[in-house]
């Protein structure tokens, strides 16, 4: 899969793929965004990672925002499914996992998380999945430490919340200051559908 990249995935996966073992345990400087308008080949890329870190012994948990882009996943499932996110989810929601559980012990394995369709999900779903990885690992460093790989298209569709106005609305999405500081934008245009 790695030989089927183009050059500029290639160079995305290989910051990636670099920033394995070097995060902090106090800063997070493993946290990537994965931008691009359909088409450039970010689900490949993201499947390209997958395999390439779970070759490594390296466990990868992918999950995505609806059920169609987390089928398109090895293993792939939707945030709430996987998180146990509560419906609707809200700024002071939590993640409904114990921390004696499978599921949590799922998570403290995993080193690699991606997480399709980002800009669909409001930023409280990061927060949630930001905070219950750095309770279990016992690590104040975003998502306990791990390389968390966001990746969609803000311009695509963006996240639906009933009756907010557009600062609202914006204040909710991903892109609001509480996390995305520490994202390191990667960007993806090149079409790979048009040949």
């Amino acid at each position: 899969m790695y030989t089927m990249l183009n050059q500029h995935q290639r160079s995305v996966a290989d910051a990636i793929l670099a920033s394995h073992g070097k995060q902090s345990t106090t800063t997070a400087g493993s946290c990537f965004f994965i931008d691009g308008p359909g088409g450039p080949g970010k689900t490949y890329l993201y499947n390209t990672l997958y395999h390439l870190f779970m070759g490594q012994g390296v466990h990868v948990m992918t999950v995505a925002w609806t059920g169609n882009a987390a089928s398109l996943s090895p293993e792939g499932r939707t945030v709430h499914s996987r998180f146990k996110l509560p419906v609707p989810i809200l700024e002071t929601s939590t993640l409904r996992i114990r921390q004696n559980s499978m599921e949590a012990e799922e998570i403290r394995k995993t080193q690699v998380f991606i997480w399709n369709e980002a800009p669909m999900a409001p930023s409280y779903a990061l927060n949630a999945a930001d905070i219950f990885p750095r309770d279990i690992m016992n690590i104040d460093a975003h998502f306990g430490g791990k390389i968390m790989i966001l990746g969609g298209d803000f311009r695509q569709a963006l996240l639906v919340i009933r009756f907010e106005n557009r600062s609202e609305l914006i204040a909710a999405s991903l892109k609001s200051p509480n996390l995305w500081s520490y994202f390191k934008v990667m960007q993806r245009h090149q079409n790979m559908r048009t040949g």
